[in-house]
């Protein structure tokens, strides 16, 4: 799938014809800036991302502990405002619970 040696001699032949002993060094020396100034763009592009991902696998979901003392809705695990009577994001109509009135159960 890549280019073998063969294939790499006769481009080299080709470019040495083209442009001459005198000013291939110099297009050499170009072409490596360039691929360098590639290859740091597309890390500047893709380390964040990475990031980003790997904080979300890496950071654990919230303990059951650390969520008793807010109001959650129990169909879609939004946490929600203690006076909200729906969830904003699924819409399901809450009700207050008697075992746990800071927990808010949907009906």
């Amino acid at each position: 799938m890549g280019i073998d040696i063969p294939e790499i001699l006769i481009l080299l032949v080709l470019a040495l014809i083209l442009f001459g002993p005198e000013k291939l060094p110099e297009y050499g020396a170009k072409l490596g800036r360039f691929v360098a100034r590639l290859r740091q763009a597309s890390l500047e592009v893709t380390r964040p991302l990475e990031q980003a991902l790997n904080q979300n696998v890496l950071s654990p979901p919230p303990s059951p502990k650390s969520l008793l003392g807010e109001q959650f809705c129990h169909r879609c695990g939004h946490t929600l405002e203690p006076d909200f009577l729906f969830c904003p994001r699924c819409g399901r109509r809450l009700e207050k619970s008697e075992d746990h009135p800071s927990a808010e159960m949907a009906s």
